[in-house]
């Protein structure tokens, strides 16, 4: 692995992270009560008010699924009876229902 494939799969994570932590702190001191959920432009559109909530939900049952698909050891779903065939079936239909609702929402 050169230098620059070990940054970016090592160093960069952390960098991105710490870009996060630090904009997070700076904000929050110095636009404290700017930090709301209201916005006056994202509910004037009705097709705003139906594809905002489809892009984060889509977004976050996404997020979810591949943290659960890489967490949940092959043991528990063995013991749970459900073969590897119903697994992939379950995790492929709920993950295209989780990205159509994101890129639509996107869209």
């Amino acid at each position: 692995m050169n230098p620059l494939e070990l940054f970016w799969w090592t160093g960069f994570p952390y960098l991105a992270l710490g870009f996060l932590v630090v904009g997070l702190i700076w904000r929050y001191r110095y636009d404290k009560f700017g930090w709301t959920s209201r916005s006056s432009q994202i509910y004037e559109s009705t097709l705003l008010r139906w594809a905002s909530p489809l892009f984060h939900f889509g977004i976050l049952f996404v997020g979810v699924g591949h943290v659960m698909g890489l967490l949940i050891p092959k043991s528990w779903t063995t013991t749970l009876g459900v073969s590897e065939h119903v697994y992939h079936l379950m995790a492929t239909i709920g993950g295209m229902a989780a990205g159509v609702a994101t890129v639509v929402g996107l869209l």
